[in-house]
């Protein structure tokens, strides 16, 4: 009888943290207003969907309010360790344009310049973030006509990046290891078949951000013959699919890692994930700690901290010193 108590219970929790995943993720739509302004609109991403209808949104317009197709069940992945009373991520969209990949290692994925017809249409790119989640993900909204006004879009997640470590906290001398996933679902059929069966080839890149140049750090290119620049500082990268299923969906693994970290690489880091004509693009937030205390952010804090305090304490002896000062001429009045 224990044993069935104890797996209603672990079925409970385990549903319990299913539901907790967010079934719908706020969003600002970011478009280009023109002299240099950008202007928002709110909108959202229906994640989690069940049989009955998506709940109405009279306050969003029907491209603005996207119920995802995900068929990797990356989105839902992602979100599988968030906690639960977390507030959720900051989410953006905008329009994106498939484009080949200008480095010139990377020209193997794109032998031809010109995008294939079929990615022509509307793409958005949707980026999360938060302390707990860096996301990255690239949705084709429904072309065909539908037979009656729509009050709702439908979109498939093509591909998904991200990362559960967006601000890792490494001590000097340890090993940096920066986790990353990723997936990609073809269009369709005829896209996956333009390649042998299986995954395709992609382009792996780890850079890190200094006054404003992102230096090249690691780049892979695995099932590409090319020639790739060196990498440095010694990083290395767990780059491959993790399946090799013949039409998709496919997952894989670029996780970053970095040994015996300094002081100097403490820093913004971006990873991207190069497809043919698609990219998707996350950053991390990487904080190098001394032995012997907190980081560099750390410790302005303590130190703001504690000249507030001494403040504090210097305010209520002043206090104190006049009060007592007051209390015998008090008394001689009396």
């Amino acid at each position: 009888m224990k044993r069935v108590s104890l797996l209603l219970a672990v079925a409970l929790g385990l549903a319990t943290a299913v539901s907790a995943r967010p079934a719908v993720i706020e969003c600002w739509f970011v478009e280009d207003a023109g002299g240099g302004k950008l202007a928002k609109k709110p909108a959202a991403l229906l994640l989690r969907q069940g049989a009955e209808s998506p709940p109405p949104r009279p306050d969003l317009a029907p491209e603005r309010y996207l119920k995802v197709h995900d068929p990797a069940g990356t989105l839902q992945a992602a979100f599988r360790q968030y906690p639960r009373d977390a507030p959720a991520p900051r989410c953006e969209m905008s329009l994106y344009v498939p484009l080949p990949a200008s480095a010139k290692w990377l020209s193997g994925l794109t032998p031809e310049q010109s995008c294939p017809r079929a990615l022509d249409g509307t793409w958005l790119m949707v980026s999360m973030s938060s302390p707990f989640l860096s996301l990255s993900s690239l949705l084709r909204p429904q072309s065909e006509p539908q037979p009656e006004p729509a009050l709702i879009t439908m979109a498939t997640a093509v591909l998904t990046v991200f990362t559960h470590t967006p601000t890792p906290r490494i001590r000097i001398g340890q090993d940096a290891l920066l986790d990353l996933s990723f997936a990609y679902m073809p269009l369709t059929p005829k896209a996956a078949t333009s390649l042998a069966p299986g995954p395709p080839p992609f382009g792996l890149e780890w850079r890190r951000q200094h006054l404003g140049k992102g230096h090249l750090l690691l780049a892979v290119t695995p099932g590409l013959n090319g020639q790739v620049p060196a990498a440095r500082e010694g990083a290395v990268a767990f780059a491959a699919w993790d399946d090799d299923e013949p039409w998709g969906p496919w997952t894989g693994n670029g996780t970053f890692w970095l040994p015996a970290v300094k002081p100097s690489q403490e820093g913004t880091y971006l990873a991207t994930v190069h497809l043919p004509y698609l990219q998707g693009q996350i950053t991390l937030e990487l904080a190098v700690q001394s032995l012997s205390g907190p980081s560099l952010e750390d410790g302005i804090g303590l130190f703001l901290s504690a000249f507030l305090l001494l403040g504090l304490l210097k305010a209520l002896s002043w206090a104190a010193a006049y009060l007592a000062t007051q209390n015998p001429t008090e008394k001689k009045l009396e």
